[in-house]
């Protein structure tokens, strides 16, 4: 049984508007750095970022930023514009499943801002944590232990849900969180669903 259900905000909920993204990873890459925005510095990121789990937050704490530095980036620019929701039927089914179990959010992003941008009440989530919260941004597990914590349930009882295997999958799972992936198929997650709306489903006939 599913007691409280956490998800994650980038590529999950909603994606980016790439050009307005790649702009922002870059500029503020080649500022700290100190080199011109360059095809050789846009290759030079994309590696750091795959070797962080697909993770800018992280990439950006590696530089010697605070946990919440992309995070506060992020929440400069205009949601409306800079975030596209993934699919029109994200907020009617969350907020139906706030109806029938506890919904929380983790995000390496403060999502205060972001979120009622989108159409998403914040009063349907117990928790929004985000990894300035905690002070190490995913992949750390540092927040997937905090989840546990404000949960106050077994690790069993708790379902993430995210798109990315090595930044949400892996490390909920190794704390014993179940995993979850939507919009694909993975044979890592404990459930792929392929619509969102198949997520309520679930919930409803997994508790039922």
């Amino acid at each position: 049984m599913i007691k409280h259900i956490w998800f994650d905000f980038s590529d999950t909920l909603a994606r980016v508007n790439m050009d307005a993204h790649s702009n922002l990873r870059y500029a503020t890459y080649a500022k700290i750095v100190g080199k011109p925005i360059t095809p050789e510095l846009i290759a030079e990121y994309e590696k750091l970022y795959e070797e962080n789990n697909h993770s800018n937050s992280a990439i950006f704490k590696s530089l010697g930023m605070v946990a919440g530095f992309w995070s506060g980036l992020v929440n400069a620019m205009n949601p409306k514009t800079f975030y596209i929701i993934n699919d029109p039927n994200i907020p009617q089914v969350l907020e139906e499943l706030s109806k029938n179990i506890p919904v929380s959010m983790f995000s390496n992003i403060n999502l205060g801002n972001i979120l009622p941008a989108l159409g998403i009440n914040l009063n349907w989530f117990t928790h929004l944590l985000s990894s300035s919260m905690v002070g190490s941004p995913k992949p750390a597990l540092d927040g997937y232990k905090k989840i546990i914590e404000l949960s106050a349930i077994s690790p069993d009882e708790i379902l993430y849900v995210g798109d990315d295997i090595g930044k949400d999958v892996i490390p909920a799972k190794s704390v014993g969180i179940k995993a979850g992936v939507v919009f694909k198929k993975s044979a890592e997650a404990d459930y792929s669903f392929k619509d969102f709306k198949d997520i309520l489903e679930f919930i409803k006939s997994a508790n039922h």
